[in-house]
């Protein structure tokens, strides 16, 4: 009875562990977030930077960053954390995927919407944009997939932790979106978007063995969406949320026909 409880032990222990580690990082995720919540009326918009209409709020985009190096001081894993960040992306393919998947699906949402004309050709402007974009998805990316993704898939599979941090990452940016001024719908559907595009982030990230390709992923999203009809103001999230998808579902339809693949290979070669 005790080698069996001395088991249990050992192996429930870690899986305690980064359930801890994944509550300290959403505590302290609401407290920081709270701060931008209170004093993102109080500056206003951040359309002058970013084109789109996109509040003062927006600026928790620090706070995932702060909550997971906190929590990883804390518990010695900032090493790890290091190791994440730093791991080379692999995969031409799901490189091109990073780059123009969120680009072609907004630019076909304004299509089927009707909304089509007026998008914007990347110019100099653009590039600031780009950058602005790049250094809020990486502090975003450096909680969602570097620091949680990795404990959440440790003890649940690739689509449950992208479910979750989908959730997670819907909800923390509901008040902001109720500060920009959007419809109940418009944020229903925004939220059911954001969940689908954390979906098409995580299966990046797994496929490519880095954060980076999510980081480009978001980015590359942000920036057509910026770049859309009247900044934005044509963007229907519903449909928008659609198409994701079906880019997620079809890159799990190829990943399955690959290591079905790969698994005839093995067979034929036994």
């Amino acid at each position: 009875m005790r080698l069996l409880r001395r088991a249990a032990n050992r192996l429930t222990r870690p899986v305690r562990r980064e359930i801890v580690d994944i509550a300290w990082f959403l505590t302290i995720l609401l407290a920081a977030s709270a701060v931008f919540y209170v004093v993102g009326p109080l500056i206003g918009s951040l359309s002058s930077v970013t084109r789109a209409n996109v509040p003062a709020a927006a600026l928790m985009f620090v706070c995932p960053a702060i909550a997971a190096v906190v929590v990883a001081a804390r518990t010695r894993s900032l090493r790890q954390l290091g190791a994440q960040l730093a791991a080379r992306p692999r995969g031409v393919f799901t490189g091109a995927i990073s780059i123009v998947a969120m680009p072609v699906v907004l630019i076909v949402s304004a299509v089927v919407t009707g909304r089509g004309a007026g998008f914007e050709a990347p110019g100099t402007a653009a590039l600031g944009l780009a950058v602005v974009f790049l250094v809020s998805a990486f502090a975003e990316q450096v909680g969602w997939t570097a620091f949680l993704l990795p404990r959440l898939r440790a003890n649940t599979g690739e689509l449950r932790s992208g479910l979750f941090l989908g959730v997670v990452w819907a909800v923390w940016h509901v008040i902001p979106l109720v500060q920009a001024g959007h419809a109940a719908s418009w944020i229903v559907g925004q939220c059911v978007f954001t969940v689908v595009l954390m979906l098409l982030l995580v299966r990046l990230t797994v496929a490519g063995g880095s954060v980076w390709w999510a980081v480009i992923c978001q980015a590359s999203s942000n920036l057509a969406w910026a770049l859309s009809p009247a900044a934005g103001e044509g963007y229907d999230p519903w449909v928008t949320a659609a198409l994701t998808a079906a880019v997620v579902a079809l890159l799990h339809l190829l990943r399955l026909s690959s290591a079905r693949a790969r698994q005839r290979s093995v067979d034929g070669v036994r």
